[in-house]
């Protein structure tokens, strides 16, 4: 198991049944950039890019993904940087850091809910029901 500190890009249209390590698989029509952990274990990483998931940005053959790569449910819980191509290791997070983001990113993704205004009574029609109501109270006694 031997880390990886750099991957290059290769766009595909197809996404490959095994993936290489040190290769980043971006395919635009799919949506979603592919790679093996950069720890060595072999899991499998895939980052959905889409505005609410993750950002990818090219310098000349340089692929950066923005936010971080935590694979924290894999075994070696790593947690990393792709930028311009380098791996950019960062502290792994405690689970309560990892539930906390995950709440976020639930909430970011939920769809904006549309208020729609209660229809009011106009005016004069509201005053004559308020007068028939305290008619009747006066009738009834309730």
């Amino acid at each position: 198991m031997s880390r990886i500190h750099r991957l290059r890009t290769v766009f595909v249209t197809d996404i490959p049944e095994k993936l290489e390590d040190g290769i980043l698989y971006v395919s635009e029509e799919c949506h979603v950039a592919l790679h093996n952990c950069a720890c060595g274990c072999g899991e499998e990483v895939s980052t959905p890019l889409v505005p609410t998931e993750y950002a990818l940005r090219m310098t000349n053959d340089d692929a950066s993904i923005w936010p971080s790569i935590g694979s924290h449910d894999f075994a070696c819980r790593s947690h990393y940087i792709i930028d311009h191509g380098r791996i950019e290791w960062s502290g792994q997070m405690s689970r309560a850091a990892i539930e906390a983001g995950r709440a976020k990113d639930r909430r970011l993704k939920r769809p904006s809910v549309q208020v729609t205004p209660t229809p009011r009574r106009p005016p004069f029609f509201g005053g004559v029901i308020d007068w028939l109501k305290a008619g009747f109270r006066k009738i009834t006694g309730r």
